[in-house]
């Protein structure tokens, strides 16, 4: 009965209430990892960085995500090194921190916040899909070249299979940033973070005045990006910016 009469007196009544606890999606952990962390970032830059074993795995979707977009130049120039940085599972560990480091004074301000999530169950197999028909139409699909692609699907999908890329709308630089995020027993935990991501994979084109941002962005223009090629090899007067960011 009185149950009944809470129904009653509510606005929404009960079937309002339930209405509103099924608005909390799978996505949810996720968004609230991605949160958490970003407001560490703020605070405590590359000590937010935690030793998470699925790390490696976010590597591996990375270098696809470069692949699939990157310069067939820097392809030539720096897979090799990229893979053999991917063996080493500190050196990932420190680029991240690096990487959270150089976003501290940047995302200080910017009153980030979760906008949406997409699982990386679903990316992984449009980004491959995407690897293999770039590197068909450039000439450079090969026997032994379907084997790295095949295994970095593999350690992605193992270790981001039940993760999400978080998508944190700012107002200020950078404007937007995507955090992923893996299951480790019954949370989700931070793994990585890029600034941008191409339409085909689910990021949202950047208008005028976001682009000048990023340009004048020291937390981009510093970084030490994915498959840059050597310095040297383009005259920086031609480009003051990184040839690629990711």
């Amino acid at each position: 009965m009185l149950a009944l009469t809470l129904c009653a007196l509510s606005p929404l009544g009960c079937r309002g209430a339930s209405v509103e606890l099924r608005t909390v999606g799978p996505d949810e952990p996720a968004r609230r990892a991605a949160q958490s962390f970003v407001h560490c970032v703020e605070q405590d830059g590359g000590g937010c960085v935690g030793r998470e074993g699925a790390q490696g795995a976010w590597d591996a979707f990375s270098i696809l995500h470069w692949m699939a977009t990157g310069s067939p130049l820097s392809l030539l120039e720096a897979l090799g090194r990229e893979l053999d940085h991917h063996r080493d599972p500190l050196a990932i560990e420190d680029r991240f921190v690096a990487q959270a480091g150089r976003y501290r004074e940047t995302l200080r301000g910017a009153e980030c916040r979760p906008d949406e999530a997409a699982s990386v169950a679903e990316l992984l197999p449009r980004l491959v899909a995407r690897v293999e028909a770039r590197m068909e139409a450039i000439g450079l699909w090969a026997a032994d070249l379907e084997a790295v692609v095949e295994g970095l699907a593999e350690e992605a999908g193992r270790g981001l299979g039940e993760g999400w890329l978080v998508r944190m709308v700012c107002y200020g630089d950078p404007y937007q940033l995507w955090v992923a995020t893996s299951a480790e027993a019954e949370r989700q935990v931070v793994v990585g973070m890029v600034a941008d991501l191409p339409v085909w994979l689910g990021g949202r084109p950047l208008d005028e005045d976001t682009v000048e941002g990023r340009l004048r962005s020291p937390a981009l223009a510093g970084s030490q990006t994915l498959g840059v090629v050597r310095e040297g090899t383009v005259d920086s007067r031609w480009l003051p910016i990184p040839s690629e960011e990711f």
